[in-house]
């Protein structure tokens, strides 16, 4: 049986609330790495405060696969939030279906970037998208996201041509993140350096 199909059948038998945890590790043992797909995702909404909400958790989630987590493990308290059968179901469908979607353009292949080293490694990537999503750079949460889906897809499909794009979309989001910084540090830096001309004339 498919990842996919794997996925649906448990949301047919989901007949009672569940934990995000529970939900979570089942998952990501299933299809490891889409939980990082779905805590990046909602990133690209323009809603005040995800980018925050999102980076930290981004950040969290880094130190666990830091530490060799696979599947993830949502904080404690976090994964004791219960949601209804209905809210689960549907949760696994989405998992499944972008599993589905991702499955017919990715494949296994370039197998040395890939495996239980190379997702330790993928800390790296995660924590510093995770600080880009959190700052108000502008686009840095929509790039960064993209780094991270095709980082997450790339494990979880063992396409490992995906995940050394997720790395230099990484890397390329972390130069424009930090050339943005610096032109609007540059451009605050002469805005006062001209108004306290302006104030010194007058």
């Amino acid at each position: 049986m498919k990842e996919g199909d794997v996925l649906r059948a448990q949301a047919s038998q989901i007949s009672a609330e569940v934990t995000l945890g529970w939900l979570t590790h089942f998952a990501g043992a299933v299809v490891p790495g889409l939980l990082l797909v779905l805590t990046a995702l909602p990133s690209v909404l323009p809603l005040p405060g995800v980018g925050n909400l999102t980076g930290t958790a981004l950040i969290l989630m880094a130190w666990a696969i830091w530490r060799g987590g696979r599947p993830l493990a949502l904080p404690s308290r976090l994964a004791e939030v219960k949601v209804s059968a209905g809210q689960a179901s549907r949760l696994l469908c989405l998992l499944a279906w972008v599993h589905d979607r991702a499955s017919a353009h990715l494949r296994p292949r370039v197998h040395g970037c890939v495996g239980p080293r190379s997702w330790v490694w993928s800390a790296l990537p995660v924590a510093l998208m995770g600080m880009v999503i959190f700052l108000p750079i502008p686009l840095g949460n929509v790039v960064g996201t993209v780094a991270l889906v095709c980082l997450g897809l790339g494990h979880s499909l063992e396409d490992g041509l995906a995940v050394v794009a997720g790395w230099v979309l990484s890397g390329a989001t972390l130069l424009y993140s930090m050339g943005v910084s610096w032109g609007l540090m540059a451009f605050a830096q002469s805005l006062w350096e001209w108004a306290m001309a302006s104030a010194a004339a007058g």
